[in-house]
């Protein structure tokens, strides 16, 4: 757990009390500050209190700071009603990463410690792991922490090394000083957009990442029409020089490693800016690649999880919007494919030419329109609503087909349908995968 002095004496208000939110509660707490929660949720609330935490009131005169947590709006009219309220009264605004900052700032080793930042679209979880995987298989101390699940507060402290964060666009919004040693923009593509409204918003939240960087330190981006288009606009961004852009067909001496061989379930953009940001703090292509070897994907990211000679089945229940079904789709041949769930956007033409590979499409979800709409003019398609009934359409698929089949689930959509998380449905997968294999 990070602390520090420079907390002390002061009073926040923490608003949000998931798992951001009670790590950076915790933290202050054990700083020596004075902090206040409030949680919208009122069983959870409720349950929050009876531990001893002190929930904030209007009768408080006095708050220093307000800190929301990544899921609450800080801007315009879905603004949350408690931060409109405090700000009005003098009280600052302050982000999780601009607490981080601060406690980076105070510290006197600082400069022993580097910050790699990693967001987009997609590809972050997977990147990051890479980063921090090669860093760890040679020996430097890292710690892995951000949107991949481990709070930033939550992590140990370090004296010398690497803290590799996923961030957000939500993490991002709010931010105003935090300036890591290297940033990087995967990729840009429609995505939360019900919190951000427009393309331009969301992009800029992104572009937030590479705000404060100095000279000395480096930014990535990849060769997106979107995110260039951006930064042209940005003044200060389209002036700076230490911003690298990363070609997609770029030639370089990644080349050397022919990373299929090591049937590593990642794509060429994760390694391709992994590479990059490695060499970046130091690293021979051969420690890279050697290090390399060893990572094995993360799951729900075209996971395998079964393959004969008849059948391969592939878990991607983290594809969660069209660009990350069309990564998969180009990936693999003769796919039965699964997919639907909650749309993120009504685009779905851009599949187009991705589709040369289906033989199938059986759609789950609670809104199917969309996905059937699409795919029931194009390819044999069927609509059963849940995952076990197309575990069950998958089965019958099996017993009266003998060629060789690619099962995909990639549902190209949001799990919040049916699924607290993409985690939730993954392991649901799995499990009705095993039943099946035990048939």
């Amino acid at each position: 757990m990070l602390k520090s002095k420079c907390f002390s004496k002061k009073s926040y208000v923490v608003i949000g009390m998931g798992k951001t939110g009670c790590s950076i509660h915790k933290s202050l707490i054990n700083s020596g500050a004075v902090v206040y929660f409030w949680e919208d949720n009122p069983k959870h609330s409720k349950k929050i209190l009876n531990k001893g935490y002190k929930k904030y009131s209007s009768k408080i005169s006095q708050i220093d700071y307000v800190i929301p947590s990544p899921g609450i709006a800080t801007k315009g009219k879905s603004a949350h009603k408690l931060i409109k309220r405090l700000t009005s009264k003098n009280t600052k605004l302050i982000s999780e990463l601009d607490l981080f900052q601060i406690y980076l700032d105070n510290l006197n080793i600082r400069n022993q410690i580097k910050i790699i930042a990693v967001t987009g679209t997609n590809g972050k979880s997977t990147t990051v792991s890479i980063i921090h995987h090669i860093l760890k298989k040679n020996k430097f101390n890292t710690q892995l922490a951000g949107n991949i699940g481990n709070p930033i507060f939550e992590t140990k402290m370090i004296k010398k090394g690497f803290y590799v964060l996923e961030l957000s666009s939500y993490q991002l919004e709010s931010s105003k000083i935090f300036q890591p040693d290297i940033a990087c923009i995967l990729n840009l593509t429609p995505d939360h957009l019900a919190r951000h409204n427009t393309m331009s918003n969301y992009g800029n939240a992104k572009l937030n990442i590479f705000k404060n960087i100095n000279s000395s330190q480096k930014g990535f981006f990849n060769n997106d029409s979107i995110i260039k288009k951006l930064i042209k606009k940005n003044n200060h961004l389209n002036k700076m020089r230490n911003l690298k852009q990363i070609n997609k067909n770029k030639k370089n001496s990644t080349k050397k490693l022919n990373i299929n061989q090591y049937n590593l379930l990642i794509n060429d953009q994760n390694y391709r800016f992994s590479y990059e940001i490695l060499q970046e703090v130091g690293l021979s292509s051969k420690k890279i690649f050697n290090a390399f070897k060893s990572f094995r994907g993360l799951e729900f990211r075209q996971q395998i999880i079964f393959s004969d000679k008849k059948k391969l089945i592939i878990n991607d229940s983290k594809s969660t919007n069209y660009h990350s079904l069309i990564a998969a789709l180009k990936k693999y041949k003769d796919i039965i494919l699964i997919c639907g769930g909650q749309i993120k956007s009504n685009n779905i033409n851009i599949l187009d030419d991705s589709l040369g590979n289906i033989k199938k499409v059986i759609i789950i979800g609670e809104e199917s329109n969309t996905f059937h709409k699409y795919f029931q003019s194009k390819v044999t398609t069927v609509y059963v609503h849940s995952l076990d009934k197309a575990v069950v359409e998958m089965s019958k698929f099996m017993k009266t087909n003998t060629d060789f089949n690619t099962f995909l689930f990639s549902p190209g959509a949001a799990s919040f349908d049916q699924y607290n998380n993409f985690e939730e449905r993954g392991r649901h997968f799995n499990k009705l995968i095993s039943k099946l294999s035990k048939q």
